[in-house]
């Protein structure tokens, strides 16, 4: 299984670069890639063994329908993160569940006492604007069972106490209601033993607007639940505004370094408040752009680390979803992962993006 070609990386930085023609160049390119489209990866490292999981679709989508609403989780194992062994189709949609039927959205994956916990997002073929969250597990890391009748949080009939859906019209006029409810990440807080689920998701008090994006948090005594929702771990209101800076927030990932922790996220630039570009300008804003807010406590609130919380270098690395990954050649260093959005091809290598972290400085090389 070929991945990481350093060749993906300089042909979306290219495309990237053209003053006009981009979108007729992005469908050429994508043609000609074999195999399916590809993005949304994440890793588990599990001993000397690393467990990629991403999601993939086919090419020939119906053209009215967006590539991302044909979407089923793969996975594929290394031992150098260099050379992947595929392991094909690890959950796709399961069409007796409504919920889940159409498309599978990104996750993240937990291992503990011999069981590996995978939790995912999915949306139903009646109304895929409407996300849930699933689990599903493993003892082999390769064949999964979903947990259906295991209920993932303990109030979800509490969830419209703070987060909500809101209506988005699209350029041709269509308007939408969506609940954006998925890629959750996991972390434990090792003092407590407690764990906590970061959620892309929208903030109820603000679903006046399509500016309502904000990171849900939920907790939890074990891995496998059930979660207890609590409000927003991060909700950045543009001054002066009841609006969100972000539509949504999405891959959101924490990571506790240097006595805090870290959060990290991606948003396309169409979907950034124009409110917010007017006062900090375009400059280091690009599709590959990562986003990084920081707190003293795991449950927040996440503050940006400046007026506008870039990552340096990640607005030139051609990834959207960018999450950070201990380095296999140093596991105190990080590596930046994620998906060419110009190719949908995965860019997972463990030299192309090496990140500098040195205290109040975090840098993508």
């Amino acid at each position: 299984m070929k991945l990481n070609s350093g060749f993906d990386q300089k042909i979306t930085t290219f495309i990237d670069s053209l003053p006009r023609g981009r979108n007729f160049t992005i469908k050429i390119a994508r043609s000609l890639r074999k195999g399916g489209l590809t993005w949304d990866p994440w890793i588990l490292r599990d001993g000397d063994i690393y467990r990629l999981f991403y999601l993939g679709g086919p090419k020939a989508v119906d053209p009215r329908t967006p590539w991302w609403a044909e979407a089923t989780i793969y996975g594929a194992i290394s031992s150098d993160m260099k050379h992947w062994q595929d392991l094909g189709v690890i959950l796709e949609p399961d069409p007796k569940n409504p919920l889940e039927s159409q498309r599978m959205l990104a996750g993240s994956t937990y291992q503990e006492n011999g069981i590996y916990y995978l939790f995912y997002s999915a949306a139903g073929k009646e109304d895929m604007w409407n996300e849930e969250i699933g689990l599903a597990t493993s003892t082999d890391g390769i064949h999964w069972q979903r947990q259906s009748s295991h209920p993932i949080f303990v109030n979800l009939d509490e969830r419209d106490r703070w987060y909500g859906k809101y209506d988005f019209t699209f350029t041709n006029g269509e308007t939408i209601t969506h609940r954006h409810w998925r890629d959750p990440y996991i972390v434990k807080e090792e003092q407590t033993g407690k764990y906590y689920m970061f959620i892309c998701a929208a903030a109820k008090e603000l679903a006046a607007s399509p500016f309502c994006g904000c990171v849900a948090l939920a907790v939890a005594d074990s891995i496998a639940g059930p979660y207890t929702l609590l409000s927003p771990a991060c909700m950045p209101i543009l001054d002066r505004t009841s609006e969100s800076i972000y539509i949504e927030m999405e891959r959101p990932q924490v990571i506790y370094q240097n006595g805090k922790y870290h959060l990290f996220f991606s948003c396309w630039p169409h979907r950034l408040n124009p409110k917010w570009i007017q006062q900090v300008s375009q400059e280091r804003i690009s599709p590959s752009s990562l986003y990084w807010y920081v707190a003293d406590e795991i449950t927040g609130p996440f503050k940006a680390v400046s007026k506008k919380p870039v990552v340096m270098g990640s607005e030139k690395t051609g990834m959207y979803g960018t999450n950070f990954f201990p380095s296999p050649n140093n596991s105190k260093e990080f590596i930046a992962i994620g998906w060419y959005h110009n190719l949908l091809s995965l860019g997972v290598s463990p030299s192309l993006f090496p990140v500098f972290w040195n205290h109040g400085l975090v840098e993508i090389k």
